[in-house]
């Protein structure tokens, strides 16, 4: 009776290796959807059970629910009862992506069998930032002896929104001196400039304070205003010219406070305080944050933290106006270069603790998860048991592992299980961190009665 019970538990094992086979064969697909930002918590932005295909009524069993993917952040929920999913926090398109193309990658998981589905949200801008100027007055000194259609640069208007959302036309207050040009930039976005119609004179007007209004192209449309204060002089006939139109440079994410990035310099033909060239932003943002620029020198230095896993690319526009305010601009472009300062993070998905001492080998008992927001080798991690015990790692989807058993467990000899992970990045030097996982063994009925002694006898 015995040695039949063996050979059945031996058959049941082979049928659960194949399932658990079967069960890796894990699909992965793709789904996404385009909505507009700012919707409210708990909107439906689609239906993901449908798209792909999946029992509603199984959700719930098979623990389906929506992650990050990667280190980004979790801004989706998922509705076991309907498989919609829906928006869980706040989504604002400028905050997340600025004026890029905003596409949120969120991961559908789901167990038994182990299945991973990306998620591609695609959010749309909505007309809910105006048009802002960097300065509420705009000021000018143009001497009298200016000729007609002299052209002077005005500060740009910036929307942070994209599209017809942001900025699409300037407009002033019509006056008998002046007339306003509009100009496309090459790159995307308008400026515009003052054109001289009618010679001033001095002698009559010393100073011309003109309304300058921009519009953007939303509904309902947005705008924001300015005023030229026009102060009249007797003639600067030269702008400053940068030395290069476009300034590259590159440091690591590491790099302490007060490094020289670069140091732009610009020229002016005019001399005395027509030649005087001092140096600025073009308009302030969160790039301008973490670098100051000396208006002398033109030396542009490290004044904030660095991480590029949140901000690998800047670019931002430097101008550089002379005494009387010809103005000209260049762009500069800094890499931020990664460094291995991130350690890979181990998190455990699913564990059946306890698990029963009759538990084949090959079992799955555990789900993990391996993350590290370095980038490249950096972020490439490799995972092993660090102690001798019946289980393994079994490299799954992406970067998730299942946990294996390898062994026949016996409650009788090990009860309890401290199995470390050690998770170890490629860096150089490589970083590591480690996860324990308490795992219980169930016990089953496998040992009859045993008598001390093999007879007694009394007297």
């Amino acid at each position: 009776e015995k040695t039949k019970r063996k050979m059945e538990n031996k058959a049941c094992s082979a049928l659960g290796m194949i399932t658990f086979l079967g069960m890796l064969q894990a699909a992965v697909g793709d789904v996404s959807f385009s909505f507009p930002e700012e919707m409210k918590r708990g909107s439906a932005i689609g239906n993901v059970a449908k798209d792909l295909g999946l029992e509603v009524g199984k959700l719930a069993a098979r623990k389906a629910r929506i992650e990050a993917d990667g280190n980004g952040k979790r801004y989706c929920d998922f509705n076991l009862s309907t498989g919609d999913i829906v928006v869980a926090d706040r989504i604002d398109r400028e905050g997340l992506c600025g004026k890029k193309t905003c596409v949120l990658t969120q991961e559908l998981v789901l167990e038994d069998p182990l299945e991973l589905h990306r998620i591609s949200l695609h959010v749309q801008d909505v007309n809910d930032n105006s048009p802002q100027f960097k300065k509420n007055t705009i000021k000018f000194e143009i001497r009298e002896s200016a000729m007609k259609d002299s052209r002077y640069r005005l500060d740009e208007a910036h929307d942070a929104d994209v599209g017809m959302n942001a900025v699409q036309g300037y407009s002033i207050e019509n006056n008998e001196h002046f007339r306003l040009n509009v100009i496309s930039k090459s790159g995307g976005g308008k400026f515009s400039e003052l054109v001289l119609v009618k010679e001033l004179d001095r002698e009559q007007m010393q100073t011309l304070k003109i309304p300058l209004v921009a519009k953007d192209g939303g509904t309902p449309q947005r705008s924001g205003s300015a005023v030229i204060h026009v102060t009249v002089l007797d003639a600067n006939d030269n702008a400053p010219v940068f030395s290069e139109a476009v300034y590259k440079a590159s440091l690591p994410e590491n790099s302490p406070l007060d490094t020289i990035v670069v140091k732009v310099s610009a020229t002016d033909a005019d001399e005395g305080v027509n030649g005087e060239v001092t140096y600025d932003f073009d308009h302030f943002s969160d790039e301008n944050n973490a670098f100051s620029l000396d208006a002398m020198s033109g030396e542009v230095k490290l004044t904030g933290t660095l991480d590029y896993e949140e901000k690998p690319f800047y670019e931002m526009q430097i101008t550089a106006k002379d005494g009387l305010g010809l103005v000209s601009s260049s762009t500069l472009m800094i890499d931020v270069t990664d460094v291995n300062d991130n350690a890979p993070m181990t998190s455990i998905k699913s564990l059946k603790n306890p698990v029963s001492e009759n538990t084949p080998p090959g079992t799955e008992v555990g789900i993990i998860n391996v993350q590290d927001r370095d980038s490249e080798k950096n972020g490439q991690v490799r995972c092993s048991i660090q102690q001798n015990v019946p289980f393994k790692l079994v490299p799954s989807i992406k970067n998730y592992y299942s946990l294996v058993t390898t062994g026949q467990l016996d409650r009788e000899l090990v009860s309890d299980y401290n199995i470390t992970i050690a998770a170890t990045d490629e860096g150089s030097p490589p970083l590591t961190s480690s996860k324990t996982i308490q795992l219980s063994v169930a016990d089953i009925n496998d040992n009859p009665p045993v008598f001390e002694e093999q007879s007694y006898s009394a007297y």
